[in-house]
């Protein structure tokens, strides 16, 4: 087999094969990553600061206000209204 690939000189059939199938999972895990990259949704901090170019300090104020503003989860509230605000507070930063 290496006859026909000059660039594998040296190496046996059984490593080429080997080096094969280790690229093939070296490609589908790097696919895997692209894939949950392309799913995350962004949190308000990424968006002012990478997609609107606000500065650090600028970022860490508005979330730090918008986390004050938001309303505490509380006991007499119905279950979804504190799912909502915790799921509100995990996007902030």
């Amino acid at each position: 087999m290496s006859e026909d690939m000059p660039w594998v000189l040296g190496l046996t059939d059984d490593e080429i094969q080997e080096l094969r199938s280790k690229k093939q999972e070296l490609t589908e895990y790097g696919k895997q990553k692209i894939r949950e990259l392309m799913n995350k949704k962004p949190t308000l901090w990424e968006i002012m600061r990478d997609q609107l170019g606000f500065s650090i300090d600028m970022c860490d104020e508005i979330v730090d206000a918008v986390e004050e503003w938001l309303p505490p989860e509380h006991d007499t509230n119905s279950y979804k209204w504190n799912q909502c605000i915790r799921m509100i507070r995990e996007k902030l930063r």
